[in-house]
């Protein structure tokens, strides 16, 4: 079956016409959204290997030569930080036979074949195919090494965080971010250092994670310690931006464990900003905490339908925020984001377990604290809808 055949055949007219409804009178996704293995096989394809997606952080690659590789839509894909200081994403296949060039982390001047040594430069470029011609003889003169480079995909930084797109006719990432960098103007993400991160393994399907995240509703219910220092009474939700959504605090205040050792904040921010947090879901898969002294990425890697990889980034401002002293500031930090997030898997495996249920035909969306929620699944089919008519 088709990604399209499959689409059609759980996206209904009828499914579509309940779901965009205001959000008071709108029924959420079926359940077969989030276990049918078709549907998040058509995912892979029309959204993941459509939009662009956040596939680390700069600090995955901090010297030339770093390789790194991924997987994405189910394709291997090789992130690597060149002698020119750029980093660039290709494909992780030889030219020659289609090999896998490489399988884990590794640091060396070429980008090396482990089957025929056929060697790659940082750039791509097409170096060396030793005895290509028998033993020897590397090349002959029908043989053009410019057209056999590494294939590349289109790859930028915005801040820390690291772009891949698999789509050569989409939008520049600028375009896709441009709502967003407005919105944090104020915030200047040069200043950000890497100071740590965590991960998680989740058995449940990619969107509830993420629909988890952008609503605040469960605060008091399933993080009581998050709740106390950043409680559901002061929500703000992020509704109006093309592409991404998001629910933020205006009194974020968890008590400084140093008080004589205050993290650094970003400059030239108002007072208001001190105790505010957003916490923004940028489609498909990354998930942005914004404070006035730490920001921290969430990205989401869908590795089946059922089963998801966490990973949390955390940046501090400046290089003063990287003191030892100021070792249990950030510390605390990531330490809340451990527990917070430890609570929400127990959480999120039920719903996934609750989407297998054949009575499971959507959810209802509470029309105060579940617009968020209700946004990003629209924005779900949306993106689906408007790349199965391409």
């Amino acid at each position: 079956m088709t990604a399209k055949a499959t689409i059609e055949r759980i996206l209904t007219p009828d499914v579509q016409d309940r779901l965009f409804r205001p959000t008071g009178e709108a029924i959420g996704l079926p359940g077969a959204a989030y276990t049918d293995p078709a549907f998040f096989a058509a995912e892979r394809e029309l959204t993941f290997a459509r939009n662009w997606v956040c596939a680390g952080v700069a600090n995955d690659l901090p010297n030339q030569g770093d390789q790194v590789p991924l997987e994405l839509a189910g394709m291997p894909l090789l992130l690597v930080h060149g002698t020119d200081g750029v980093i660039r994403a290709f494909h992780n296949i030889c030219r020659h036979r289609g090999a896998q060039l490489v399988s884990s982390p590794v640091q060396r001047g070429v980008v090396l074949c482990p089957y025929h040594a056929w060697s790659y430069g940082l750039d791509g470029t097409l170096l060396r195919t030793p005895s290509f011609c028998g033993p020897g003889v590397n090349t002959h003169d029908g043989f053009d090494a410019s057209k056999h480079g590494l294939l590349p995909i289109r790859c930028e930084l915005w801040g820390p965080l690291i772009f891949i797109n698999l789509d050569p006719d989409a939008a520049p990432l600028d375009a896709t971010l441009a709502p967003l960098k407005q919105r944090w103007a104020a915030y200047d993400f040069s200043l950000l250092r890497p100071g740590g991160g965590l991960r998680f393994t989740l058995d449940a399907n990619w969107k509830l994670a993420i629909e988890n995240f952008v609503e605040r509703y469960h605060l008091p219910f399933v993080h009581p310690q998050l709740n106390s220092v950043s409680s559901v009474k002061h929500t703000l939700h992020i509704t109006d931006g093309d592409g991404f959504v998001g629910v933020g605090s205006r009194n974020f205040a968890p008590p400084p464990v140093t008080p004589d050792h205050l993290l650094p904040h970003f400059p030239g921010l108002d007072e208001a900003a001190s105790t505010k947090a957003e916490y923004v879901e940028l489609f498909p898969n990354v998930m942005i905490g914004v404070h006035y002294n730490h920001v921290y990425a969430f990205i989401i890697q869908p590795i089946t339908v059922d089963h998801t990889v966490e990973r949390f980034e955390f940046f501090f401002v400046g290089d003063d925020a990287m003191t030892p002293e100021l070792a249990p500031a950030r510390a605390q930090m990531i330490d809340l984001i451990n527990l917070v997030n430890g609570e929400d898997i127990d959480i999120v495996q039920r719903l996934h377990i609750g989407c297998r249920s054949p009575a499971m035909h959507g959810s209802v969306f509470s029309p105060v604290m579940e617009d968020t929620k209700h946004k990003f699944q629209r924005i779900v089919v949306e993106r689906l809808m408007e790349n199965v008519r391409k």
